[in-house]
């Protein structure tokens, strides 16, 4: 073999490495984006900040050493819910205590179906085997668009929570609503009816505010 024949030989080799290694990175690349733009918690369910007589306080992502799976309670014994992302963001009233704790979670993508059944499950488990709940069956709310399923107490006397309820709005993501209780001298509601608007009144904010934001 001649000295130029080698180089070109050389050179030609090297340039079709050279375009399957782009060729593999920019595979590579798409899959990375097509992985994440199905796998991620939109903005919009950490940013809503227009919650009437309530402040959001920062996200708290969750750790990302945090088990992905756990169990919750059914009728039918425990079941396994995953969660591979996830935030709370808690609304403060005007004397800085949390009135509501919202937690975003994301599941796995084989087993968001699965885990939708699971949380109704163990939610009429939780209503079934709690004391002073105000329906028999979970209570079904319509919100702009949105299905939301939950529990609440029909007393404000006792219970550090009065209220959870929880939503499923897509791309394998959960939302729940966690209503505290407060001490008399600590609350933001003064009866029942009061705690019950100011519930409904959040998720319809919340959930109104998902309809007009892009990022989701």
């Amino acid at each position: 073999m001649t000295k130029d024949l080698y180089w070109n030989t050389f050179n030609i080799r090297w340039k079709m490495k050279l375009k399957l290694t782009l060729s593999l990175k920019i595979l590579l690349t798409i899959l990375l984006l097509s992985f994440t733009s199905k796998n991620n918690i939109g903005q919009c369910y950490i940013s809503f900040k227009s919650s009437t007589n309530l402040v959001a306080a920062d996200p708290d992502r969750l750790p990302e050493t945090s088990e992905k799976t756990r169990k919750v309670k059914t009728e039918n014994g425990e079941v396994e819910v995953t969660c591979v992302d996830g935030y709370r963001v808690l609304y403060n009233n005007e004397k800085k205590a949390p009135f509501v704790n919202l937690k975003i979670e994301l599941s796995e993508d084989k087993s968001y179906a699965t885990n939708q059944e699971n949380l109704i499950n163990n939610l009429k488990y939780l209503n079934s085997h709690s004391t002073s709940m105000e329906t028999k069956d979970l209570i079904e709310l319509e919100s702009n668009g949105y299905k939301v399923y939950g529990l609440s107490r029909k007393t404000i006397e006792n219970g550090s929570t009065l209220g959870v309820f929880v939503m499923f709005p897509g791309k394998n993501v959960t939302v729940y609503f966690y209503f505290n209780n407060m001490k008399p001298e600590y609350r933001n509601f003064n009866s029942l009816d009061d705690y019950k608007m100011q519930r409904d009144r959040f998720i319809n904010e919340y959930t109104k505010y998902l309809t007009t934001c892009n990022d989701k």
